[in-house]
């Protein structure tokens, strides 16, 4: 896969910038306008907002005091509109996931510890 594609495929595995990205079909709008739409707190919203600019997907611009953020990149929207799945590999995994492999992983290195505790035994 492509770099870019890697890119964006862990950009729209956020739950958040997918609903960023979908507010703004409907048009430019500012921070606040978007973090009440998708009723997250502003300094959420310009983290994300950031990312997304950063990878090329929107666009910002001041005018009158304000920071106006546009949809550079329409095509993106079709894949959300399709809701085409964001491959596993680029979801993050929810906290109980993470313990649970993090418990596996210590099962692991503690079934080793014990076998060799048991082989130095027999010695």
């Amino acid at each position: 896969m492509p770099i870019f594609e890697d890119i964006v495929h862990k950009a729209l595995a956020s739950e958040i910038r997918r609903e960023i990205l979908l507010s703004l079909v409907k048009g430019e709008k500012y921070l606040t306008e978007i973090a009440k739409e998708i009723n997250k707190k502003p300094q959420t919203v310009d983290f994300h907002l950031t990312l997304l600019q950063e990878i090329g997907l929107v666009d910002s611009e001041w005018r009158k005091g304000k920071k106006y953020y546009i949809l550079k990149n329409r095509e993106i929207i079709d894949f959300l509109r399709h809701k085409k799945p964001v491959p596993a590999e680029f979801r993050p995994k929810p906290p109980h996931e993470i313990v649970l492999d993090a418990w596996k992983d210590i099962a692991k290195r503690l079934d080793r510890i014990e076998k060799k505790i048991d082989r130095l035994a027999k010695k």
